[in-house]
């Protein structure tokens, strides 16, 4: 049984180590070493995970001992609501653990909104197909901000 709820300041480390399983694996083949070295300094960082639990939504799925086995993390931009993380450690991936996290995100946005938007690496497949399966398609409005060519933008109406 997955339980998803919103994560504390207490679940920083475990969020972080989260990131820090996933980010390799998810990436292997797909990016350049560069992009997960620079990716985990960026947004796996003990400051980065505190100011996304400080600032935006961001929610943890523990396993039936409690371990947090998965996470996501939204926050907006330039009036859009972004799920800009949304990871699963790789023994529990399969396990409807992603879905119960998107689902749990979707269910924690403000009343009225109309859609939410997440950027992913153009050719990460595997992710593009779960998003897909899951509502997601090509975003017709974005925030202005380029994603340059490895990323790539996606939405969902709500």
């Amino acid at each position: 049984m997955i339980a998803v709820r919103p994560a504390t300041l207490d679940d920083v480390d475990a969020v972080r180590e989260v990131g820090l399983k996933t980010w390799p694996v998810a990436y292997d083949g797909l990016a350049s070493p560069e992009f997960v070295t620079d990716g985990l300094a960026a947004w796996w960082s003990r400051e980065a995970v505190e100011r996304g639990i400080a600032r935006g939504i961001t929610l943890v799925a523990e396993g039936p001992a409690g371990e947090i086995v998965g996470m996501t993390g939204l926050g907006q931009e330039e009036g859009f609501w972004v799920m800009w993380k949304l990871y699963v450690l790789p023994d529990h991936q399969g396990s409807g653990v992603g879905k119960a996290l998107l689902d749990a995100a979707i269910a924690a946005l403000p009343p009225g909104t109309s859609e939410l938007l997440l950027d992913v690496l153009v050719g990460n497949e595997k992710a593009i197909g779960f998003y897909r399966r899951n509502g997601f398609g090509p975003a017709a409005r974005t925030p202005s901000r380029d994603l340059g060519d490895e990323l790539m933008w996606m939405s969902r109406a709500l």
